[in-house]
Order: structure tokens, then C-alpha cells, then sequence
């Protein structure tokens, strides 16, 4: 994997000019996972790291350096003045500083990276006693730098679904577009494996009570994403069935081809594994939710 190939201080560089562009684009302000889901879009190569899983040497946990190299780069953005948020909250906002950069003339390791290593250095100085001063270290010790508490639950669901059978993945599939409002018929159960579809149902607008006719396409991959050519198939599966609009439904990525693909003819609305996580949040599919705490700066300061 191409990421595999940069050191820990070239990941963090290489997220940056992403991140600042799509809030551009966006007119200065997303939620993480939107910015996540936009420079994954992207980038194959931030695509390809966003969803890959690793093992602590140390502890034997499962986590995501994404997450780590992510968060890092918030961070410096924050600390250099070109965006800004606040802990535990979703909400990214880029400044007017950061609104005016250009990005072609911009230099990642001058304008962000040498400045915020003063922060770290600030940080290290406060934590005498602790080590995880240094990115690697902080992934060797599996510790999240306290942005997003639910990093760890993400982790070990995409592991989860990652791990079940095409059999189970698809009823899966079934359960959670269930509990968004698809109704599937007996129809759809039976023609599982015909013409690259999966189920088959009807969907009725709560405003206006209008019934679409629905199909859906699920592909559990442990690593390579899905391709144009798998939705070339599952558009024209589509039409032998007269659906009015497609949910193709993979645990992994779709390149860039196929989400362009995905937006001509019939519309087919695409679920990686990201909204995957996520829907399965918002739901509370087969998860149980619990209340939990963390402490404010306030208890780490002297």
C-alpha cells in the first residue's frame, strides 16, 4: 500500500492540502466524517488507508493509523489558525485565514508543519511523565488524542462485518435497509443470486406515500474496493428488474470510476463501509448503546 511507503510525519503532510480544499469546497465548514468521506473520495491512496485496520505490537488492539495521522493534522491545522473546532464535537470550520490560502502555492511543511511542532513541543514539556509525545508513539500505545470517543467502537465494528460470511453480510444488509424503510418481498429473497442482486422491495415516502421499487447489491471485500464494472452489472440488473432506484452496499470503498458510474441512468445510491458505520450507529443495529464520560482539560492542568 502506497501509504505504507511514507513515514509517520509524511501521512500527517499528505492529509493536509485535502482537508483544507474540501472545506473550501464546501464553503468552510463540514463534520469530520464528511471531510473523511470527501478526501477519501478524493484520493485513492487516502481511500485505500482511511479503511485499512492494524495491530498494536504493543497491546494486541486493533486500530486505524488513519484515524491517528487525521486527527494530528486537525490539530496542527487548529494550532497554525486555519481551522478550528472544538473537543469531542463533530463541527470542523475553516477561518477566514484559512478560507484565503491557495492551495497551489501553499506549503504544507513551512506554513503548518514546522510551526505546530511547536504545540507538540509545548505538549511534551506539560507531560514530562509521559512518552506519547510523538505520533508513532501514540499509536504504539493505542491511546486516540481525545477527538472522537467513538474511534474505537468504529474500529471494532468494521472488523466485525469484515469478518462475516457473504451469507451473513447480506442479511445484514437486509436487516439495516429494514430498519431504514425498505420493505422486501418474497421475490427478493429468491432471486438472491440472479443478475448481480441481492434483495428485492419497496420503499413508501412517509410526505407524499409514494412506493418506489427498490434492489440491492451487497459485496463484502476484505481489501479491494468495489469497480465500475461492478456497477456497469448492477445497473443493468436494475433494468431487467424496472427498479426506479438501486443500494449497492459494500463493507469496503467504491473507486472513482464507479461512483461516477453509480450517477448515470437509474439512480443507485452507494453505502461504503464508512456510511456503513455509521447507519449502523444511527440505528442501533444489533449494538446497544451506553452513556459514558470524559474529563475536561480543566482536570489536566496544573
Amino acid at each position: 500500500m502506497y501509504y505504507d511507503t511514507l513515514n509517520s510525519e509524511q501521512q500527517v503532510s499528505y492529509l493536509i492540502k485535502p482537508i483544507i480544499e474540501v472545506l473550501q469546497e464546501a464553503g468552510g465548514q463540514l463534520e469530520r466524517s464528511e471531510i473523511r468521506d470527501r478526501i477519501s473520495e478524493k484520493d485513492e491512496y487516502i481511500a485505500e488507508f482511511e479503511q485499512k485496520i492494524y495491530t498494536s505490537i504493543k497491546t494486541g488492539n486493533q486500530y486505524k493509523k488513519f484515524d491517528f495521522k487525521f486527527n494530528f493534522a486537525l490539530k496542527e491545522l487548529s494550532y497554525v489558525g486555519y481551522l478550528m473546532y472544538e473537543k469531542y464535537k463533530p463541527l470542523v470550520t475553516l477561518t477566514a485565514k484559512g478560507a484565503a490560502i491557495d492551495l497551489d502555492a501553499f506549503d504544507v511543511k513551512s506554513e503548518v508543519r514546522e510551526k505546530a511542532a511547536v504545540y507538540w513541543e509545548e505538549k511534551a514539556a506539560k507531560n514530562k511523565d509521559k512518552k506519547a509525545n510523538t505520533a508513532d508513539e501514540i499509536e504504539e500505545d493505542n491511546k486516540f488524542d481525545g477527538d472522537d470517543v467513538l474511534d474505537d467502537v468504529k474500529v471494532k465494528l468494521q472488523s466485525a462485518i469484515a469478518n462475516m460470511s457473504p451469507k451473513k453480510f447480506e442479511q445484514f444488509s437486509r436487516a439495516l435497509l429494514t430498519k431504514m424503510g425498505i420493505q422486501f418481498t418474497d421475490k427478493g429473497v429468491k432471486i438472491s443470486n440472479d443478475g448481480g442482486i441481492d434483495g428485492y422491495g419497496y420503499h413508501t415516502d412517509d410526505d407524499d406515500f409514494r412506493t418506489t421499487r427498490v434492489v440491492i447489491q451487497c459485496k463484502r471485500y476484505n481489501t479491494a474496493p468495489v469497480s465500475e464494472p461492478d456497477i456497469n452489472q448492477f445497473l443493468g440488473a436494475m433494468n431487467k428488474f424496472q427498479a426506479d432506484y438501486g443500494v449497492f452496499i459494500t463493507n469496503s470503498r467504491f473507486t472513482n470510476a464507479a461512483r461516477i458510474a453509480a450517477r448515470e441512468g437509474t439512480p443507485i445510491t452507494l453505502i461504503d463501509g464508512n456510511d456503513l458505520i455509521r447507519l449502523v450507529i444511527k440505528y442501533e443495529l444489533f449494538i446497544t448503546p451506553v452513556t459514558t464520560y470524559v474529563l475536561d482539560d480543566f482536570y489536566d492542568e496544573e
